[in-house]
């Protein structure tokens, strides 16, 4: 890998980044919009930026999962069968991925954060009525988000709660308690993937993961005390503030 610092600078800065994005990540998702561009801006490998990332990444989701599971916002009847689909979709979004040059990824990549950006700004405000056709996309959107985070991952948790939010009319922070059971299954399965192939660097992603930890616990712990207000209008800040970084870079 061609970084631009060195080893210590880019753990330092990285380490930095991860604390943020997973403070961000446990409270409106969205964290990866910051730390894959960080990753590849300093001069990793594509697929080892993805692979590291979901290493990192499993960390910050278990500690925001386990913090709302034990405050009793984890309410969702069949957690169980929806982490496995997620599982599922990731496994294989993300055998598709690490078949990818670095050259086609390197393409892909831009095209999918500014999509999702934009995608996060327009869909903030849907609110339909749940009816049975609605309801029967509800597990396929989650293989599709599921595959989506082993293909690519960025923005994955706020998918996950627009689905829990337009689709099953969750409340906020129920759809944000779910979501990161979800996110940590669709994690977890990638990371597994990138792991058998060789494609993670593990000693920035354990120092990453430290990150994750401490960023998940001060965000999610923020969400279960402020609520409902607090996180909505977060949501709506760092989808916008993501999209202007991403256009403008």
């Amino acid at each position: 890998m061609n970084l631009l610092y060195d080893d210590l600078t880019v753990y330092i800065i990285l380490f930095c980044v991860a604390l943020i994005a997973s403070a961000i990540d446990a409270i409106a998702g969205g964290g990866g919009l910051l730390v894959v561009p960080t990753m590849l801006l300093l001069g990793l490998n594509p697929l080892v930026t993805l692979g590291t990332n979901k290493l990192q990444s499993c960390f910050g989701t278990a500690t925001s999962s386990y913090n709302y599971f034990k405050n009793g916002l984890l309410k969702e009847k069949n957690i169980k069968f929806l982490f496995l689909i997620s599982f599922i979709g990731s496994f294989f979004g993300t055998l598709l991925v690490s078949q990818l040059s670095n050259e086609i990824l390197n393409t892909i990549i831009p095209i999918l954060l500014i999509s999702a950006a934009i995608f996060l700004i327009v869909n903030k405000k849907i609110n339909i009525k749940s009816v049975s056709i609605i309801l029967s996309f509800f597990i396929p959107f989650i293989f599709l988000i599921g595959f989506y985070d082993g293909f690519f991952g960025p923005g994955t948790g706020t998918f996950f709660v627009l689905t829990f939010l337009i689709i099953k009319q969750r409340n906020l922070m129920e759809a944000t308690s779910a979501t990161k059971v979800l996110n940590f299954s669709s994690n977890f399965a990638a990371f597994l993937v990138f792991a058998y192939k060789g494609l993670v660097f593990w000693e920035l992603g354990l120092i990453m993961a430290i990150a994750q930890i401490l960023g998940a616990y001060i965000g999610s712990n923020l969400a279960i005390t402020k609520g409902e207000n607090f996180v909505r209008p977060v949501i709506v800040l760092i989808s916008i503030v993501l999209s202007i970084r991403i256009l403008l870079s």
